[in-house]
């Protein structure tokens, strides 16, 4: 699995610096001004109302009616840390989360592995990166595909509104077709199904499918893209979004996130 790191007090602290030069560049006449006094909006006094896409593990997922994952555990510390109680919204389309974070009134922020990109960052700010990771392509094992060079002029799966789909229609232009799914099981029931001959996603997320349901699927290739995730918050909720960076600070601080990646990735940030 790709290790997972954390960004350190210090750069969560150049985040919270940075943050109004973030929010001023984003192109939006409605960015909100930071209040003096620090104060933020929420949707329900008191809780911090998270949107998801709990198909997403190691980072959200149900089992057995409970909702449990790396980014769970995390938004529950965060909360813990502004002194609110932290409350999931039921599953949530991975590409409806960020507009319902742009509309308002649904939830006060949305995760589920969302890489930073410019592209986001015109409809929402992001917390200091939680997370590191790379696509990967996966497809079923025994199959002769090692690499993006062979799916020229096959059908290629990937969920809708990822950075996996975006990188697949951005470089694989010689393939028949790039299928968009809208949660990861039906991603990999098209791959089982030779539906698709390969699919797209995230490494840690495709490392997780395959230990747990999928072990007649195999990766073939990491992909290096680089990316971070961070959590979603309303331009127009500035101070909330420094609140969360400040929590994220202290909790890199006293260790707490280091005991979530060991818990949910074997290894230390």
């Amino acid at each position: 699995m790709n290790k997972k790191t954390l960004l350190a007090t210090a750069l969560a602290a150049a985040a919270l610096c940075a943050l109004p030069l973030l929010a001023s560049c984003s192109g939006s006449s409605e960015s909100a001004q930071p209040a003096e006094d620090g104060s933020y909006t929420l949707v329900e006094e008191g809780k911090l109302t998270v949107a998801a896409s709990l198909d997403f593990p190691p980072f959200e997922n149900l089992e057995n009616g409970d909702v449990v994952g790396f980014e769970v555990d995390l938004m529950k510390a965060i909360a813990e840390k502004m002194g609110l109680e932290c409350s999931y919204l039921p599953t949530m389309k991975f590409d409806t989360i960020i507009p319902a974070i742009v509309a308002g009134g649904t939830a006060d922020v949305g995760v589920s592995g969302f890489t930073i990109t410019p592209e986001r960052e015109e409809e929402v700010d992001f917390s200091t990166p939680i997370c590191d990771t790379n696509q990967c392509i996966v497809v079923p094992a025994g199959s002769d595909i090692t690499d993006e060079s062979q799916l020229a002029g096959k059908r290629i799966g990937a969920e809708t509104g990822t950075t996996g789909l975006s990188w697949a229609k951005e470089n694989l232009a010689d393939a028949q077709e790039v299928v968009a799914f809208d949660e990861y099981p039906a991603v990999f029931a098209a791959l089982q199904s030779g539906q698709v001959a390969a699919v797209v996603l995230d490494k840690p997320v495709a490392d997780y499918y395959i230990n747990i349901a999928y072990p007649d699927c195999q990766v073939v290739k990491e992909i290096p893209t680089g990316e971070q995730y961070g959590i979603a918050v309303s331009k127009k909720n500035p101070n909330l979004t420094a609140a969360i960076d400040q929590a994220i600070a202290e909790l890199e601080s006293d260790g707490t996130i280091a005991e979530l990646d060991r818990k949910w990735f074997g290894t230390q940030a």
